[in-house]
């Protein structure tokens, strides 16, 4: 019984090592969330309720859209999301200087995705500083649907 254990954990340490050498990653690319930010895709997003009001804040005073993202670790989907669509390096950077962002933990963040009637993720919706709902967009779309969303709801709240 203990050599089949050791074999597995032995195993196991290999598979890592393997990933770990071939995917070059790091205990650093792990960092999901502190007590004020969430960070996904090189971006830091505000967290929680308590984050969406900062946002509200945020947005109000730079006159700048806020996209919340609606996310859970166990999603595969918000995985390729992240990846694919707000990896993308176009949309990265309209992202991070044209508005706020806010990302809700789905298991954690029930009474905000209920509230905007979020019920699975990945999820996004595009408010504007008042807390107005301009546009929202269900699943993981891939960068050609999202991109022109994220500029119209840019230019929108700009004008």
């Amino acid at each position: 019984m203990k050599t089949k254990k050791l074999t597995s954990i032995f195993v196991l340490l290999m598979i890592i090592a393997i990933a770990v050498g071939t995917y070059n990653i790091s205990l650093s690319d792990f960092r999901l969330s502190d007590g004020n930010y969430t960070y996904i895709s090189d971006l830091t997003w505000y967290r929680s309720a308590s984050g969406l009001e900062k946002g509200f804040q945020e947005a109000s005073q730079e006159n700048k859209p806020i996209v919340v993202y609606f996310w859970a670790i166990w999603c595969q989907y918000c995985a390729k999301f992240q990846a694919e669509t707000l990896g993308n390096p176009q949309i990265n950077k309209i992202l991070e200087n044209d508005y706020v962002r806010v990302a809700m933990d789905l298991d954690i963040d029930r009474d905000v995705s209920s509230k905007y009637g979020v019920s699975y993720p990945p999820y996004v919706i595009f408010l504007d500083g008042k807390g107005n709902v301009i546009d929202r967009i269900a699943g993981a779309v891939g960068p050609e649907t999202f991109l022109p969303i994220v500029t119209q709801v840019r230019d929108l709240v700009r004008s």
